[in-house]
């Protein structure tokens, strides 16, 4: 099941509770309606690359954030990065697909839906 489609919905539901996090944490609880994995599948259901390449260029500032934060209660982000690390090392040597039929799609969205044993 860990396949590129699905590491690449899992990557972008990653990105969605790191942003969520840094909403929490330096926007002090202003959280928008739509968090950017969110907001990024429908391209990613479509051009699966292409929803990746559009979350590198959004993603930077709240994993730098993530990065040097510390503190009280920054343990989710903390876990979220390393969520995200593992999710791009199992992307490392796979084809991501630019093109998504009806299985590629299927398997976004449980990669997006999925939970994490371990996860807060």
């Amino acid at each position: 099941m860990k396949n590129a489609a699905f590491n690449v919905g899992r990557m972008l539901s990653l990105a969605d509770k790191l942003h969520e996090q840094y909403c929490r944490h330096v926007r002090k609880n202003d959280v928008p309606p739509q968090m950017i994995g969110n907001a990024l599948m429908h391209t990613a259901l479509d051009n699966p690359t292409k929803g990746l390449a559009l979350l590198s260029e959004r993603l930077l500032i709240y994993q730098a954030w993530a990065t040097k934060a510390q503190g009280d209660n920054i343990g989710l982000a903390k876990w979220v990065l390393g969520q995200m690390g593992q999710v791009s090392a199992d992307l490392e040597n796979t084809v991501i697909p630019t093109q998504a039929d009806d299985a590629v799609k299927a398997q976004i969205l449980l990669g997006y839906l999925a939970h994490v044993k371990n996860e807060a």
